[in-house]
């Protein structure tokens, strides 16, 4: 159901490109926190990047297509402390939109909800750990930010989601999802 559900977005998306009043693209960067304590004690938190594409429906509603990437982190597990590297990455696809909660000349704040595909693999450097961790699995998306606009389309922007991402490898209940506060640089242009 939400492989159809992205499947439709995708194909009005690229309907409807005749008739977009605007596309943005960026990058943002920031640090992720992980929710789960004993994952955090080995793994810990860490950086990401996310570069994204944004399509304006309307003037206060967007689509916005992004990956998030860079959180591969290293650290000993299990009896003998072996070593192990966890990565997590996503996609994500996410309906923007733009809220003036503050009333100030150049600053806009938006909201943004939607669905992520996200990729978390688990290596373990052990002959005892015969199965690897390599999965992948749909959750949502829940955010908001603020973008300062300096001059013709350049933007500055700071972001706060939350993408819950709970598993079961090895019959473990883990939770891979947490915060990220993010910030990054983007360009509007106008078709």
């Amino acid at each position: 159901m939400k492989k159809s559900v992205l499947f439709i977005f995708l194909i009005f998306l690229f309907v409807q490109v005749g008739n977009a009043k605007w596309f943005t693209v960026g990058l943002n960067a920031g640090y992720r926190y992980l929710n789960d304590l004993a994952l955090g004690e080995i793994y810990g938190d860490g950086y990401v990047f996310e570069p994204f594409i944004r399509y304006s429906l309307i003037k206060s509603l967007s689509l916005e297509l992004s990956y998030e990437g860079g959180y591969k982190r290293n650290g000993p597990v299990g009896y003998f402390q072996e070593d192990s590297t966890l990565s997590v990455s996503g996609f994500q696809l996410s309906g923007i939109v733009q809220v003036p909660i503050l009333r100030i000349r150049n600053i806009s704040t938006y909201f943004k909800v939607g669905i992520a595909y996200y990729l978390y693999k688990q290596d373990i450097d052990s002959e005892f750990v015969r199965q690897q961790v390599d999965h992948s699995k749909w959750t949502t998306v829940i955010g908001g930010g603020m973008n300062l606009h300096l001059f013709k389309g350049l933007f500055l922007t700071v972001e706060v989601k939350s993408i819950p991402l709970r598993v079961r490898p090895f019959d473990i209940n883990v939770d891979l999802g947490g915060m990220r506060i993010l910030f990054g640089i983007g360009y509007q242009f106008w078709l």
